[in-house]
């Protein structure tokens, strides 16, 4: 009983909070707050596990961390407000300095980074590395007079690359090591890639976001894939578990080409993930209806209705943007492309077993089509 009160206690205080927090206007400082609370939780949860914390210590002291994590930036941050380079720059190097830290774990350690007189060394590392992402971010943000779409895109491909370079290498190799590398590798990589895709196009966060949609809906489709063909495989081939990075990767080269020069501001961009994710669940109802034994409807219907919706608003959205006019209205051409992602899935049944059409063997289909229109 004792404990309940405490933790009703503990909530309504919480809440009390969070109604002073939404009395403020600074959205971005709100999720800077509740971010800092969920990595100071964590680092409290690493401080357990590295000093050996069991009891009703190991209980508050990630409770303690969380709670000091939204209270320094509060006392220390008189007028409530942070850019948004620096919340996002600053959340994104706590993110991904864990992965990074276990990275440098798995190269020093190998397969023994978890063992008995490792572990507390490689929750250490993922610790550090969280904490001195989250100063460089922050630092690189007040040092630079970056675009919010910038910055954007160096949080969308700090992720995307090393999940890709992993995969890949993973899909190769059971060396933890050459996967660690590849983390590590190919996120420095991505940070070099997002200075020049941005540098290519100055593109907007509304137009960032987008791509991100689609990045989404290829990278799920990815997933649906690889279960397929893995469940229906004897023999299940590693190799097969790379695509999703190969969805991602192909979402967010399409959604470049696709969200290039429309002027999306923040809110268009949000509305087209909702408009995805809207179609996306209307063709998951599809797919129950069809009551099927095999898994394909269940990820290919939902990823078409989505991947449908999500062209639609998009075509929507640009034509009210004052931006794309003005664009269009310099530059006659009009340059599609397509991508066809079933034929990923398609071109694995050709390869097994072969096709035939008009008593004709059919070749491997392509994955793009491009159309230039002057």
């Amino acid at each position: 009983m004792k404990r309940f009160k405490i933790f009703v206690v503990a909530a309504m205080t919480l809440l009390l909070m969070g109604q002073g927090l939404y009395g403020q206007d600074d959205i971005i400082f709100r999720r800077h707050i509740i971010k800092s609370g969920y990595h100071g939780l964590l680092y409290g949860i690493a401080a357990d596990v590295i000093f050996e914390i069991d009891g009703a210590a190991a209980a508050g002291i990630p409770v303690i961390t969380a709670g000091a994590s939204v209270l320094i930036p509060l006392l220390t941050n008189s007028d409530k407000s942070i850019d948004f380079d620096a919340m996002i720059l600053s959340g994104h190097g706590k993110s991904i300095g864990w992965a990074h830290g276990f990275s440098v774990a798995a190269l020093a350690f190998g397969e023994n980074l978890f063992d008995e007189d490792k572990y507390k060394l490689t929750v250490g590392m993922g610790a550090l590395s969280s904490i001195g992402g989250g100063f460089l971010g922050k630092g690189l943000a007040k040092n630079n007079l970056w675009s919010e779409g910038r910055v954007e895109l160096y949080r969308h491909y700090g992720w995307v690359m090393p999940f890709a370079g992993f995969s890949t290498v993973a899909a190769l190799t059971d060396d933890i090591r050459l996967s660690a590398a590849a983390v590590l590798l190919s996120g420095a990589g991505g940070y070099f890639i997002a200075g020049k895709v941005s540098d290519w196009s100055d593109y907007t966060r509304g137009e960032v976001r987008a791509t991100q949609t689609l990045a989404a809906l290829n990278l799920g489709l990815g997933y649906g894939i690889m279960l397929d063909v893995l469940g229906e495989a004897d023999e299940p081939d590693p190799r097969h578990t790379v695509y999703p990075a190969l969805g991602a990767l192909t979402g967010t080269v399409m959604g470049h080409l696709y969200n290039r020069n429309l002027g999306f501001t923040p809110q268009q961009g949000m509305l087209t993930a909702y408009a995805a994710g809207g179609g996306a669940i209307i063709g998951l109802g599809v797919a129950l209806m069809t009551e099927s034994e095999s898994i394909t409807p269940y990820y290919l219907i939902p990823y078409l209705t989505g991947l449908g919706s999500y062209i639609a608003s998009v075509e929507i959205l640009k034509r009210k943007s004052p931006s794309y006019s003005l664009h269009e209205g310099g530059n006659g051409s009009d340059f599609h492309v397509t991508f066809m992602p079933q034929n990923l899935f398609v071109n694995e049944k050709i390869e097994e077993r072969g096709f035939m059409l008009n008593g004709r063997y059919v070749g491997m289909q392509p994955l793009f089509a491009a159309t230039l229109r002057f």
